[in-house]
């Protein structure tokens, strides 16, 4: 076992060890009292308020019981194991109150021999009842499955009642009081329990019948077995078969002494073969089977004599041996890792602790209560579970595992007799794998000049509806201008004046558009590099402003230099081209604001203007390249002015963004930029 575990088992031992003081320390200061019945309640147990009195030649009388030395208390249950002895058992009551039937007295286990029950009256002992398996079933006072005497007491007060024991099993049982009704409903819910209980048991044999049947498989087989002797024997141990049938005692002593004697070496045959201890250590199983066949033989002749007791003692302690055996072994292969033994430290550890709990309650060790009585048909039904799923899923395993190996014995001749093929196959892949990656890296280099000429094909169809569009304009205003100049050379000067500023408006509009397409240009140059020079851009900004009619452009600045380092003349196109959007779309008569602020190390130049309200739609493709919002399709332009500010404001480390979308509020747009670019 591995070192993790030796703290939780010292643990446990030492908790147990305290358990067994306290047990003895409560049976050397018990102190019997009356036990107090209930009319109104359930079953009342009498384990504390009893005391026992051993009678080794089973002369005494209850007159001559009553009166005798010896008698001690108990501090639970009687536990007397296996003894040829009386055992006499006082317990002293307090009616209080009559419940309508009065009470039962029930013993708990259904293999006594003779339960004889007495009460006090007078100056003498009156007999309740006689019950256990050496009456015939149809005398029992009680139709029930393990000894009940009804306690009908004449009206309230004290009573004490003797309880005189022989059984030639393990004098072993507890004593309970019950209402008459309650004992009723107990006896139908216990009935009800019952058929669920060997219900399942039935559904588990017939289930491993079919599979025997089905698959022939041993372990099924030999699991099959075991579960049909555990059921029998706790059928018998239960009292069942004798109640439903009134089987006498000369018999279902003999069956169920048979019966246990069988199950050791089936169990251990069980077990051996779930460790797969043969592959271990072949010759010591063989002859440890041989030895547990040769025993469980002697005690059952022994049973069949007469001499029970004699043939039980040796298979329960034989039974208590092989449990620990088989426990430190599979704890020792477990700790080696052997993978058999995790299963049965689970599966057969459930067991085994039931087991052993109720062979030291049958020996007197342990005390007899509900959890002694129980905790071996609990652990028996989740051990016998655990089994039936392992079996049926080991040989679903196994099934799985042949059909694996046939078919893996067919793949490798099939793999033999292609082996040639499969090189030619694997020759002709490669070069046909060599030929497809060469057609596909040609139809991507294909895709890829696709894509760059529709995207061409698309800028230039955009800037030839642009050029078709924008430049018809002014080219017309220059043409008529020069017509009108050319034809009347004699007009006023303040028309040829006119005419003359019509032609430069429309030239500046056309030298615009050229700027912009060729600063659009050099801008998807990604190797174009900028030409960093000191900035004054309070200076730039009124350097444009001329490009305006007086007071159309109103610039404040805050407190500081306003000097940048960056391309300059990026940043002038950039300024002229938020300045030209906000004129464009500024009323007659309105002014275009620029405020200029420093914050922290960014310089933020707001451009704002008042103007119709951009739809919310319309916001997020204001930077794209040739959109025109609806707002802007009274105006002339070509669409590239913000998408220019934008790509200028990236490429000189800043941002633009709308900062307002005009209606109540002006049309602003908020152009930050670093004071020095970061290199």
């Amino acid at each position: 076992m591995k070192r993790k575990y030796y703290r939780t088992a010292g643990t446990w031992l030492t908790l147990l060890a305290l358990w067994l003081v306290s047990v003895w320390s409560a049976a050397a200061h018990a102190q019997t009292a009356p036990l107090r019945l209930d009319a109104h309640g359930g079953m009342q147990d009498a384990a504390g308020y009893l005391e026992r009195l051993d009678d080794p030649d089973g002369r005494l009388d209850a007159m001559t019981a009553a009166g005798a030395d010896g008698w001690r208390a108990l501090p639970g249950s009687l536990s007397a194991g296996f003894t040829p002895a009386t055992v006499w058992l006082r317990l002293p009551v307090q009616v209080d109150e009559m419940p309508s039937g009065g009470w039962m007295l029930r013993l708990g286990n259904a293999l006594l021999d003779d339960v004889r029950v007495y009460r006090a009256q007078g100056h003498g002992w009156t007999e309740l009842g006689r019950s256990g398996e050496d009456l015939a079933r149809g005398r029992w006072p009680v139709d029930y499955r393990s000894p009940v005497i009804q306690f009908d007491p004449p009206g309230v007060g004290s009573y004490v009642l003797l309880v005189r024991l022989q059984s030639k099993n393990a004098l072993a049982t507890r004593v309970e009081v019950w209402p008459r009704l309650a004992f009723d409903n107990q006896s139908r819910r216990e009935g009800l329990l019952f058929g669920l209980y060997f219900g399942f048991y039935l559904l588990l044999i017939c289930l491993h019948a079919v599979f025997w049947w089905t698959t022939r498989a041993p372990m099924s087989g030999l699991f099959l077995a075991y579960i049909g002797n555990c059921v029998f024997n706790e059928v018998m141990s239960l009292g069942l078969v004798q109640q439903l049938t009134g089987l006498p005692v000369g018999w279902s002593d003999r069956m169920l002494g048979v019966g246990i004697a069988i199950s050791l070496p089936v169990a251990m045959r069980l077990a051996v073969r779930q460790l797969d201890l043969k592959a271990l250590y072949p010759r010591t199983m063989r002859w440890m089977d041989r030895m547990v066949w040769s025993i469980a033989i002697a005690c059952a002749v022994l049973v069949v004599a007469g001499h029970y007791g004699w043939g039980m003692q040796p298979i329960q302690l034989l039974a208590l041996m092989m449990i620990v055996g088989f426990s430190t072994l599979a704890g020792y292969l477990l700790w080696r890792g052997w993978r058999p033994a995790r299963f049965f430290a689970v599966a057969f550890g459930v067991f085994y602790v039931g087991v052993l709990i109720a062979f030291l309650r049958n020996l007197g060790v342990l005390p007899v209560n509900a959890f002694t009585e129980y905790v071996s048909t609990l652990g028996t039904m989740l051990h016998m579970l655990l089994l039936s799923l392992y079996i049926m899923g080991r040989h679903e395993r196994e099934r799985r595992l042949k059909e694996r190996q046939q078919a893996n014995l067919a793949a490798d001749l099939a793999r033999q007799h292609s082996q040639r093929l499969e090189l030619e196959v694997a020759q002709r892949t490669a070069d046909m794998q060599s030929e497809i990656q060469r057609r596909v890296q040609l139809e991507e280099e294909l895709r890829t000049s696709l894509e760059s000429e529709r995207l061409v094909f698309a800028e230039q169809r955009d800037f030839v509806a642009m050029v078709s569009h924008e430049f018809r304009t002014p080219l017309a205003i220059i043409t008529t201008s020069a017509q009108q100049l050319s034809r009347n050379l004699a007009a006023p000067l303040e028309k040829s004046l006119a005419r003359c500023g019509n032609i430069r408006g429309a030239a500046m509009r056309l030298l615009t558009l050229v700027d912009e397409y060729l600063t659009d240009d050099r801008m998807r140059e990604p190797q174009a590099d900028l030409r960093p020079a000191q900035c004054d851009v309070l200076a730039l900004l009124a350097d444009l402003d001329r490009e305006f009619p007086p007071g159309r452009v109103q610039i404040e600045a805050g407190s500081g230099g306003h000097i940048l380092i960056c391309d300059a003349g990026l940043l002038r196109i950039a300024l002229r081209n938020l300045l030209a959007n906000a004129d464009r779309h500024c009323a007659p008569g309105g002014q275009v604001q620029v405020n200029l602020r420093e914050e922290g190390e960014r310089l933020q130049i707001e451009v704002a203007n008042p103007g119709n309200l951009i739809a919310p739609v319309e916001q997020d493709r204001l930077f794209q390249k040739y959109y025109r919002g609806q707002n802007a399709l009274r105006h002339p332009g070509a669409g590239l002015g913000l998408y220019l500010v934008r790509s200028i404001a990236e490429r000189l480390g800043g941002s633009v963004v709308l900062k307002s979308a005009g209606g109540d509020d002006p049309v602003s747009f908020c152009l930050s930029l670093p004071r020095a670019r970061s290199t």
